[in-house]
C-alpha cells in the first residue's frame, strides 16, 4: 500500500459524516498500490474503498471526475465514486481529497488466457470512446522524463546507471515513439492490480486516475507489460496472444502500430520504471521498493526475446 496518509477515528468520523453511509464500525488499510492511500471502510450501511488522493492536484482531480461520468455515459465497466450529500464527488479535508466508492467484491486475477481475453475486449472498448476535451497527455513518458533528466544534474542521480540508461534509449526511441499513429482515450495504467475479477469473470477495470490522451498504442504496450507476466517476471506468451487477438478483434491495429508494437512495449516499460524510480528513490523514498524499477527492465527483455513467436502465433506475421 501507498502508505502516504493515516487516519484517525475523528477524521474518519468526519468523513463518513459527509455520506448518506451510515456510521463507521471499521478502517483496514488494503495493500498494493503505488499512488494512493486506500482503506476499506465498513459502516453500519456496507463496505466502501475509501481513496485518499496523494498524488493529484484539484485541478487533476476534476479532470478524473469528468473522465468518469464520461465512462458513465458510456455504460464502461469501472467503479463510480459516491456522491456526498452535497451531491459531490469527492470531499476536502486538511490532509487532502477523499473519494469514496462501492467495495466492489472481487480480486487481482492471474494472467491467464481467458483474464486477458477479456481485457482485450475492454481495452478496445475504452480505446472506441470518443475522448473528453482537456485530457492530459500520458503523464509517464517524454513529457515526464525531460524535465527529470534536468532535476537531477549536479545530483547523486546524475550519473546513475539507470538515468544514463533511460536517456540514452529515449534518444534513440524517439523518431519511433514520433511516427504518427491513432490516438484517442488511454486508461495509461493497465496492470492486472487494477482490475478486479469475480472468479475467471471481470469486474471492472479500476483507477482512471492516469487517464488520458495520447497515442492508443501506449495503452496496448502497458497491458503486454503489466498483465502479461508471471510473479517471476516471466511473459505468459498464451495469455499475451489472447490479449493481441481479442483487442484486435474489435479495434483492428493499424499495419504502422504491428510494426511499432515492440517500442511501445518497451517504451510503457520504460515509463513505469522511470516513475517507480523517480517516486521511491528522490521523491519518497522507500528501501523496499527503491528498486522495483528493475522489474520492468526484466519484463521489456523478456518481450524482446519472445516478440517473433508471439506476433507468429497471433496472427502469423513476422
Amino acid at each position: 500500500m501507498a502508505r502516504y496518509t493515516t487516519l484517525s477515528s475523528t477524521e474518519v468520523a468526519h468523513i463518513v459524516a459527509q455520506y448518506r453511509i451510515g456510521t463507521p464500525l471499521e478502517l483496514e488499510e488494503i495493500a498494493g498500490g503505488f499512488g494512493n492511500s486506500n482503506f476499506k471502510l465498513t459502516t453500519t450501511d456496507g463496505e466502501f474503498l475509501l481513496k485518499i488522493c496523494d498524488e493529484k492536484d484539484s485541478a487533476e482531480l476534476n479532470m478524473q471526475i469528468a473522465l468518469l461520468q464520461h465512462l458513465s455515459e458510456h455504460a464502461y465497466p469501472t467503479v463510480y465514486p459516491i456522491l456526498t450529500k452535497d451531491q459531490k464527488p469527492l470531499t476536502h479535508e486538511t490532509f487532502g481529497s477523499v473519494m469514496l466508492y462501492p467495495f466492489l467484491q472481487g480480486e487481482q486475477p492471474h494472467p491467464s488466457p481467458r483474464t486477458l481475453t477479456q481485457l482485450g475486449k475492454a481495452l478496445a472498448k475504452l480505446h472506441c470512446i470518443p475522448p473528453i476535451s482537456g485530457l492530459p497527455r500520458f503523464a509517464m513518458g517524454i513529457s515526464q522524463m525531460t524535465p527529470f533528466f534536468e532535476e537531477v544534474q549536479g545530483s547523486q542521480f546524475a550519473t546513475h546507471p539507470f538515468v544514463e540508461s533511460l536517456k540514452s534509449q529515449l534518444e534513440s526511441m524517439e523518431p519511433q515513439l514520433t511516427v504518427p499513429l491513432p490516438m484517442g482515450l488511454l486508461h495509461g495504467d493497465l496492470f492486472l492490480d487494477n482490475t478486479l475479477f469475480d472468479g475467471d469473470q471481470m469486474v471492472a477495470i479500476l483507477d482512471f486516475e492516469e487517464g488520458c490522451y495520447d497515442t492508443l498504442l501506449i495503452d496496448v504496450g502497458m497491458t503486454l507489460i503489466g498483465c502479461c507476466y508471471t510473479s517471476q517476471n516471466q511473459l505468459n506468451l498464451k495469455a499475451a496472444q489472447r490479449f493481441l487477438e481479442a483487442y484486435n478483434a474489435s479495434r483492428p491495429l493499424t499495419e504502422s502500430e504491428w510494426q511499432s508494437l515492440d517500442c511501445f512495449v518497451h517504451y510503457a516499460a520504460l515509463s513505469i520504471a522511470f516513475w517507480r524510480f523517480r517516486q521511491f528513490n528522490i521523491r519518497r523514498p522507500d528501501p523496499h521498493r527503491a528498486n522495483t524499477y528493475q522489474e520492468m527492465i526484466t519484463r521489456s527483455v523478456q518481450f524482446k526475446r519472445h516478440k517473433n513467436d508471439l506476433l507468429i502465433t497471433t496472427l502469423g506475421r513476422n
